[in-house]
């Protein structure tokens, strides 16, 4: 499958914004979309996602990537810086994962 860096980019991002979702929904108390600010561009924390959070994150993007950097998510801030180091480091999960369908299921 050939697809443009465009596409990738948006599609991986689409996919990060479900695996934050998901974050949202295991948290205790399950944090509200709702209630934060949510789009690529908006930085994690802003979310109302917290060390514990990034972690299970983390976690969850490695079962799908393979071992990452644990300070990922502290050097890309947001889901957008966060789509662009994947669709750079590792395009052909990425692309995997965001169009094939290839996605763990969740914890």
């Amino acid at each position: 499958m050939i697809v443009d860096n465009q596409q990738l980019q948006a599609s991986t991002e689409a996919y990060l914004e479900s695996v934050v979702l998901e974050a949202f929904e295991e948290a205790d108390p399950p944090l509200d979309p709702a209630d934060h600010p949510f789009d690529a561009d908006t930085p994690f924390r802003d979310f109302g996602i917290d060390s514990f959070l990034v972690l299970k994150i983390l976690i969850r993007l490695e079962r799908d990537f393979g071992t990452l950097p644990k300070t990922l998510m502290f050097e890309h801030t947001n889901i957008q810086e966060l789509a662009a180091y994947l669709v750079g480091s590792h395009p052909e999960t990425a692309a995997a994962v965001a169009f094939d369908g290839r996605v763990s299921p969740a914890v």
